[in-house]
């Protein structure tokens, strides 16, 4: 009783253990399920913020940067890509690869197009920033293939080519950065992106200074100026008439570009300081106004680019040179700039060149994945065609075989067929030629009656005679006594039970087992040679058997499905079925059914 009771505690407390379990189980997963994920939709609103306003959609990231460690794969990924895109649009310098690279390798793993040309592109961007411009054009040039891969016109398509120039520009390969810019315009025209093509027109317009095309750069920037009126830009209007300054300068067209100076002066964005102020001064200096060209050259130490910052320290060091009137330092200073000068151009020669060794080395490279690419796929579609070809051929061979196999099982049942019906008209044709003997000797037995007296050769004659009677005789015994054997076996009772049966209103027609082997045995003595050419012909399964023997006693094919309580169409079948393997063609019922008279 104790050890009953124990085991009963024993069950209830593992049963409790299970519901606590299953009750912690749940609990678990409705708390993981309560736990806050950063909504999709946040992130999408970050993406648009990126394009903008980038510094709030930094802000917005970095709120949710504490939330990302318990986020999937997925999300935290998409939140790098967007943490990069956010600095890029808001002009931080990228410092490292550290963060891209891990991005780069789950798109690429994970195969996702739809962000795979972005994450391209700011890989690129990346790079340009490290000043790796070699790794940055190979990925703008994936960017470029996995947009074209899709099939569609990509939004990212012409910022691709945009940096691409740039990167080009950089190398003073210009007429390659004149190509991308060029491609750049066309797809922003395609587009209808109005300030994408003022931007374009500019970039072209440059591309073709460095090229020493002024009057074509001077149409291309006025066509960007009035996109940028229509618009009602003055940003760009205004960084458009500092471009105008340069080319009118250069073309000594100094009132329009004094005139384009004034406005462009009117309200310098921090972006363009350094442009702008380069191109003041660069004017000032050329219409002869040295403290005005120094004025802005003390403005580029301030905020100008390294090439601006420069260009002013030489401007001003020279103006300086000047004041101090000592033609002997001036002509070493002269001499020392021409120096740095040839240096300088030595140097920018010599990047040039090893730009377009690294260029030619990546098309190659490139040229050689694609042509690993083309062999392989060439190599695979030989083995398909192969593999193919093979395959047809077989099928042939196969169907050619089962064809002549065919064929030759025709012509063997149609020989088998020509056989039993030749074999019957020989039998006739022989009987006809005894009677056609036995008639012409009784006209020679006449004759030599009559005219001869040899009565050798009339015993001869008569002899032969009486041979051709016997075999008659034996024909025509043989024939009554096929006949009186038929007729036993029509008047015999299982025939005509058989006929009652097949007749029967009730529908109680069969046939059993015991009367099929007695039917065969009367039909085996009334038709002798019947299962014979039936064999010959063919080799019938039971229900066939006995669809021909009760064809050849003379049932109609409905009786025929009552005694053997088949359906009327299923015996039509057997009778088709056996019509083809008897003679290898098809042919409808009745046709077997005068086969199997005639046997």
């Amino acid at each position: 009783m104790f050890c009953i009771f124990y085991r009963s505690c024993t069950f209830v407390s593992m049963k409790l253990s299970l519901f606590y379990i299953l009750v912690c189980v749940c609990l678990s997963a409705f708390l993981g399920a309560c736990r806050p994920h950063v909504c999709p939709d946040v992130l999408k609103q970050a993406d648009s913020l990126a394009s903008v306003c980038p510094d709030s959609a930094r802000a917005l990231l970095v709120s949710l940067a504490d939330r990302m460690a318990v986020e999937p794969e997925a999300v935290r990924m998409y939140y790098r890509l967007l943490c990069i895109k956010a600095d890029d649009k808001a002009y931080i310098r990228h410092t490292s690869d550290s963060l891209i690279l891990p991005v780069l390798r789950y798109y690429q793993e994970k195969g996702d197009a739809a962000h795979l040309p972005e994450v391209y592109y700011y890989a690129g961007r990346v790079y340009c920033d490290l000043g790796n411009a070699l790794q940055a054009l190979d990925y703008f040039r994936n960017a470029l293939e996995t947009i074209r891969t899709q099939g569609t016109e990509h939004p990212l398509k012409a910022k691709v080519y945009s940096q691409l120039g740039t990167l080009y520009a950089y190398q003073r390969m210009y007429k390659e950065a004149l190509c991308m810019y060029e491609e750049c315009l066309r797809i922003n025209e395609v587009s209808m992106d109005s300030v994408g093509m003022i931007f374009s027109l500019r970039d072209v317009g440059n591309m073709y200074r460095e090229l020493h095309y002024p009057h074509e750069v001077l149409s291309y920037f006025k066509k960007s100026k009035r996109i940028a009126d229509c618009l009602r830009r003055d940003d760009l209007s205004r960084m458009l008439q500092s471009q105008l300054v340069g080319i009118y300068t250069e073309l000594q067209l100094y009132d329009s570009a004094r005139v384009a100076l004034q406005d462009a002066l009117q309200q310098v964005e921090r972006p363009n300081r350094s442009a702008i102020y380069s191109t003041a001064a660069y004017f000032y200096q050329a219409v002869g106004e040295p403290d005005s060209a120094c004025f802005y050259y003390r403005k580029l130490l301030e905020c100008g680019t390294v090439f601006a910052q420069n260009k002013a320290y030489r401007a001003l060091l020279a103006s300086r040179v000047e004041q101090f009137g000592d033609d002997r330092l001036a002509m070493l200073f002269k001499g020392m700039l021409q120096c740095v000068d040839s240096l300088q151009t030595m140097s920018w020669e010599a990047n040039r060149l090893q730009s377009y060794a690294n260029y030619n080395y990546l098309e190659n490279e490139r040229e050689n994945v694609r042509l690993r690419e083309l062999a392989y796929q060439n190599q695979r579609a030989v083995w398909t065609i192969s593999v193919i070809a093979v395959g047809l051929l077989l099928t042939l061979g196969i169907v050619g075989y089962r064809f002549h196999h065919i064929k030759r099982q025709q012509e063997e049942q149609q020989r088998k067929l020509l056989y039993v019906e030749t074999e019957k008209q020989k039998r006739n044709e022989m009987l006809d030629s005894y009677r056609q003997q036995k008639e012409s000797l009784e006209e020679k037995l006449k004759y030599s009656t009559v005219n001869t007296g040899d009565c050798s050769h009339i015993e001869r004659q008569k002899g032969k005679i009486e041979l051709i009677n016997h075999i008659l005789e034996q024909n025509r015994v043989k024939s009554e006594k096929e006949m009186e054997t038929q007729q036993i076996l029509f008047n015999s009772p299982l025939y005509v039970e058989l006929e009652q049966r097949a007749r029967s209103v009730r529908g109680e027609a069969y046939v059993t087992p015991e009367e099929w082997d007695t039917l065969r045995i009367l039909f085996d003595t009334a038709y002798p040679s019947f299962f014979e050419h039936l064999y010959f012909l063919c080799t019938p399964n039971n229900n066939e058997l006995h669809v021909s023997m009760l064809i050849r006693l003379a049932f109609s094919p409905a009786d025929i499905a009552r005694l053997l309580q088949l359906k009327p169409s299923t015996i039509s079948s057997i009778r088709v079925r056996l019509y083809q393997k008897t003679t290898g063609k098809k042919g409808k019922a009745e046709l077997w059914d005068k086969i199997i008279l005639s046997l």
